[in-house]
């Protein structure tokens, strides 16, 4: 995930500029600032999702003594405990996308039933 807090103002402040030339309102340059917000996070979250997706079917082909591919570098490297490491730092960062995502999603509705 991008680390930093800076990409994703300049993402809300692209959006709101976007909003306000193309919209003129200051509700719908709101709106659009955070459309682009959430759907970055979305892209994000869904990235994430298929981290967990590919470490659950390694998990599982290492059990049966099957793989798809052989080990990479990187994969062979590893011990156990970072594997297991790496995969509670991939769920702990899913659940925060995806309430970030979410309470995004609740903002948008807000504005649009407020208005």
């Amino acid at each position: 995930m991008v680390t930093g807090c800076a990409p994703f103002f300049l993402l809300v402040l692209a959006g709101v500029a976007f909003g306000s030339w193309a919209f003129g309102g200051h509700t719908a340059a709101r709106l659009t600032g955070l459309s682009v917000l959430a759907l970055s996070l979305i892209y994000f979250a869904l990235l994430n999702w298929t981290a967990q997706t590919q470490q659950k079917r390694r998990r599982e082909g290492d059990g049966k003594g099957e793989r798809e591919a052989p080990k990479t570098e990187e994969e062979s490297t590893l011990s156990e405990e970072e594997r297991a490491e790496w995969v509670i730092y991939l769920r702990s960062e899913g659940r925060i996308l995806w309430a970030v995502v979410t309470i995004l999603l609740a903002a948008i509705l807000f504005l649009i039933l407020r208005r």
